[in-house]
């Protein structure tokens, strides 16, 4: 029978956020919500911790992560791919799609147990034949045909001949949805190759869970897990 294996990466050198995996959240650090949600959710046979800096390993195996060693420097980079990360896992603890089904999950307490649970619901439904995610609607001020790049000190529209179509009513305005990659249920020949994870995406879609804009905060600077922690008590509520 095939292991479930619940996957966290965590680098050391997080540069907008210093320490960003180690910061104490609520007085405790990130990781230990992460920990806490993944063995709520009663699903994996073994939860990984995979990262380049001692201090999170030591932390990690502390509260109770597996721990198989410290990732190499070349894959914990600032402008590293975290799926060769994947793949160097992968290989280093022989595993494949003929033994496990296996779950990234990223470093936020916002990934609760239930998020995990419903996500996995719906990978085995469709018989682990798509990628699952997280998805939430987009605001429809910032749907994608309202997007600009900056050039010649000016911004100019990425989607010009959509965004001359569209309707100016917000009820008009196509709905989108952001893919949220916090959960990433997939196989792991897609998890090893980030490009092969974006062309089975484009090629097949990908089944999701919708949540709603406030149910994550995504976390990058001190700001930002401040307002957090303001959101996940209210969240409690």
């Amino acid at each position: 029978m095939k292991k479930k294996i619940c996957l966290v990466f965590c680098r050391k050198d997080s540069k907008r956020l210093k320490n960003k995996n180690l910061a104490l959240f609520l007085g405790k650090p990130l990781l230990y919500y992460t920990y806490k949600n993944i063995k709520k959710s009663k699903l994996f046979d073994r939860i990984i911790l995979s990262t380049d800096g001692k201090k999170i390993a030591q932390t990690g195996k502390k509260l109770g992560f597996e721990v198989p060693g410290l990732r190499p420097k070349r894959y914990a980079k600032e402008k590293s791919n975290v799926f060769d990360a994947h793949n160097y896992i992968f290989k280093k603890l022989l595993l494949d799609d003929k033994n496990s089904i296996v779950c990234i999950v990223n470093n936020n307490p916002f990934i609760n147990s239930k998020l995990l649970n419903k996500t996995y619901k719906i990978y085995k439904k469709f018989k682990y034949k798509y990628i699952t995610t997280l998805a939430r609607p987009t605001s429809t001020d910032e749907v994608y045909y309202r997007q600009f790049k900056k050039k010649n000190k000016k911004i100019i529209p990425l989607f010009k001949k959509k965004l001359i179509k569209s309707k100016i009513n917000s009820n008009q305005t196509e709905k989108t949805f952001y893919n949220l990659g916090e959960i990433r249920w997939a196989s792991i020949k897609l998890l090893s190759s980030f490009k092969k994870y974006n062309e089975n995406l484009s090629r097949k879609g990908n089944k999701f869970y919708l949540i709603d804009r406030d149910d994550y905060y995504d976390i990058h600077t001190h700001k930002d897990l401040k307002l957090s922690e303001t959101l996940y008590n209210l969240n409690k509520r």
